[in-house]
């Protein structure tokens, strides 16, 4: 079972990083605009390693973006929970960091971000 008590630890506005097997997970605090004025949230992302979220492919990352309240925290656990259960062999096959490459950007699109 994946055990998540340190996602308590968001109050004090610091991002988490952890990993259950082969999948990463992170959590930032943040603010969003809404009508009624700013809203704190915690965007959750979860992938695959070996690698940082950076190096690792998007189309194989995940993000959720839930209230900064006790609810949200726990809405933010049970999503990691629900991810990491509904395919265990998936994060427990994920290849080694010797025998994989970081993914890159497509050249296209690194252009694209120095313009």
């Amino acid at each position: 079972m994946l055990d998540l008590p340190r996602l308590l630890y968001f109050k004090n506005k610091n991002a988490y990083s952890a990993s259950q097997a082969e999948m990463r997970y992170r959590a930032i605090p943040g603010k969003r605009q809404t009508d009624a004025g700013e809203e704190p949230i915690l965007t959750v992302e979860i992938w695959p390693g070996p690698w940082t979220i950076e190096y690792t492919d998007p189309a194989l990352r995940a993000r959720q973006v839930f209230p900064l309240t006790e609810e949200g925290l726990e809405a933010a656990r049970g999503w990691i929970h629900s991810v990491y259960d509904a395919d265990p062999d998936r994060w427990a096959s994920a290849p080694s960091i010797l025998d994989c490459e970081p993914w890159t950007p497509p050249a296209a699109e690194q252009e694209e971000g120095q313009g």
